[in-house]
């Protein structure tokens, strides 16, 4: 099962992430009822504190039935993490994030780190914008975009080792990265297919389109 969560980040361009919508169990999280409203998609489920949602957003939704569920303002967990544990909980095999990327770089940010749980679960995470895709990886991974496309490999663990590429224009062999290093930022895809693997630690993967 495919789940989407929305949350109240930046979106600019809602054609071209409205085809990951298909078929799939819709979460708001908080503020992104916005965005729902604006793309006149209607959540399976609504969740958060409510800090960042406009009345009107919750009335509208609420007065169609959706689902409400709220949490206190003060918790140990983001309203973002509650919904990836959600979407966990409903044995969701894909998990895509959209608003989760804005001018809130430490949210930004937690949502990059909050992709680790459903990975090694062995499900599909990515965070994804209309110029971005990221997800993390731990072992090997295939990704898909086209012949030329921008991806950045960096490590979120301390060091990151056995790294290999195909399919890049700069092919990584058994290669190592620790952080503070900017060896992997914008390599290129050869093809319309690349692989990347590690053997030891976690590294973030950015596909970009700019």
């Amino acid at each position: 099962m495919k789940t989407i969560i929305i949350g109240n980040g930046e979106i600019r361009n809602y054609e071209i992430i409205r085809e990951y919508f298909d078929e799939a169990y819709i979460i708001a999280c908080d503020g992104g009822l916005r965005h729902c409203r604006a793309m006149m998609i209607q959540p399976n489920v609504m969740l958060g504190d409510f800090d960042s949602a406009h009345k009107e957003d919750i009335e509208f939704f609420y007065n169609l039935g959706v689902l409400m569920e709220e949490y206190p303002v003060k918790k140990d967990k983001t309203d973002m993490e509650i919904a990836v544990d959600m979407a966990i909980e409903r044995e969701s095999d894909e998990i895509y994030i959209v608003g989760g990327l804005g001018s809130r770089f430490d949210h930004s940010l937690a949502n990059v780190h909050i992709l680790l749980r459903p990975v090694r679960l062995g499900i599909r995470a990515c965070l994804l914008d209309e110029n971005n895709i990221i997800t993390l990886v731990e072992d090997s991974i295939d990704i898909v975009g086209e012949k030329g496309q921008t991806v950045s490999l960096l490590p979120l663990t301390t060091k990151v080792k056995g790294i290999n590429t195909r399919h890049m224009e700069y092919e990584l062999k058994d290669a190592e990265m620790e952080i503070g290093s900017s060896l992997g930022v914008s390599n290129v895809m050869t093809e319309d297919v690349a692989t990347v693997s590690v053997e030891e630690g976690t590294l973030i993967l950015i596909m970009s389109r700019d």
